[in-house]
């Protein structure tokens, strides 16, 4: 059966984040995940205790309206490691068929920029909630967070198509965003190692002919694209070709969804 799952990067907000689903007319969800920086370091600072009351309240109160809540530790103040917790829970639950909605209105401005890039890139749907007022003091701030919802009122966002690498070329660009850098030789094992049709064959094994045939459909199929597009950069070593990935390749690889897979957290849902 479907389910309706919100993401909500959260900082300093309670209503934006609550009000939503408060009332009969309000969002339904089965499932909503937090992200917050508590948990990211076991430091205790001032900021710290703030994020946690925060969190405390808001993981609360939607419990309380039987919503599951998942709270996932996130630096939200890195807007690649934004771009990739929400890309990889909005793929893992549209794995599972699930409606996926993401709150880009409970966080700073650059975490919302990487909530809605995200969400727009995955084609689910983003909304702001606007406030009516904001908190002028400490108990109303603890009360509401930095802004005042009465009546909820949500706008969703018009999504737009952005154009991404295809499956084999976006798995190249995340290894060579994990990896820093490769040489040509490097990326053929890694898709022989993925088990990628193209590149079954063990390099070592061929002739010149075949190994001279493997590299061209390399570079014509993958990285030659990946390169025009500008998310990777080609530089010569002695006789060989390394390539590491751009800032704009950055932003792409991290929005894949793909981090997951070889990250320490095989699964948000485990």
């Amino acid at each position: 059966m479907e389910e309706i799952v919100h993401i909500i990067p959260l900082g300093y907000e309670i209503d934006r984040a609550v009000k939503p689903f408060e009332g009969s007319s309000g969002l339904k969800a089965n499932r909503v995940y937090l992200l917050s920086p508590v948990g990211v370091t076991e430091v205790p600072t001032p900021i710290a205790e703030k994020h946690g009351r925060y969190l405390k309240t808001v993981q609360e109160r939607l419990e309380s309206l039987g919503i599951k809540v998942i709270v996932v530790p996130t630096n939200i103040i890195d807007i690649f490691e934004v771009l990739k917790q929400v890309s990889c829970i909005i793929r893992e639950e549209e794995e599972k068929k699930n409606m996926v909605y993401v709150n880009m209105s409970s966080s700073g401005r650059l975490t919302s920029v990487a909530a809605t890039l995200a969400g727009m890139v995955h084609g689910v749907k983003v909304y702001y909630v606007e406030s009516n007022d904001y908190a002028d003091n400490d108990p109303r701030m603890e009360e509401h967070g930095y802004t005042i919802v009465e009546i909820p009122k949500i706008r969703y966002l018009e999504n737009f198509q952005i154009n991404l690498p295809d499956e084999t070329q976006m798995k190249v660009l995340v290894r060579l965003q994990q990896r820093g850098k490769m040489r040509t030789l490097d990326i053929i094992e890694y898709l022989r190692s993925e088990c990628f049709p193209d590149f079954a064959a063990y390099y070592p094994n061929l002739n010149r002919n075949e190994k001279s045939r493997l590299i061209m459909k390399l570079n014509r199929n993958i990285l030659d694209k990946l390169e025009r597009q500008g998310l990777i950069r080609r530089n010569k070593l002695g006789r060989e070709k390394e390539f590491e990935i751009t800032e704009a390749g950055k932003y792409i690889g991290s929005i894949s969804g793909l981090f997951h897979a070889d990250d320490s957290r095989t699964s948000l849902l485990s």
